[in-house]
């Protein structure tokens, strides 16, 4: 952790776009004043952290389990089905039994 010691009315410049100013200090208490690009946000610490826990929780809660038939199917996807990849077998008949390859020449009929 970087420490640095500021007067009222001083500030210190982070990243080159954000500018902290101490604008009060009583008792125990600092007013800071934050200068900072449009679109960022700024939140005290506690609140940071609530946020960040209530998020967890909630991706942590919308887990479901697959069912497992469904897991096993989404495990197949992309492997080959059987042996329906084999191009002996993708030219056969309904029954997968493959066909002779004919010749030129060869003729059914003698």
């Amino acid at each position: 952790m970087l420490l640095i010691t500021r007067r009222t009315g001083e500030a210190v410049v982070i990243n080159g776009e954000i500018v902290v100013k101490v604008l009060d200090v009583r008792g125990g208490r600092v007013k800071l004043g934050c200068e900072y690009p449009e679109g960022s946000t700024v939140f005290r610490q506690e609140l940071f952290e609530k946020i960040r826990d209530e998020n967890k929780a909630a991706a942590g809660a919308g887990q479901t389990k697959i069912p497992d038939g469904l897991a096993r199917l989404l495990q197949d996807v992309g492997r080959p089905m059987g042996s329906a990849n084999n191009k002996d077998k993708e030219q056969g008949d309904a029954n997968n039994t493959p066909r002779q390859s004919r010749r030129d020449g060869d003729d059914d009929a003698e």
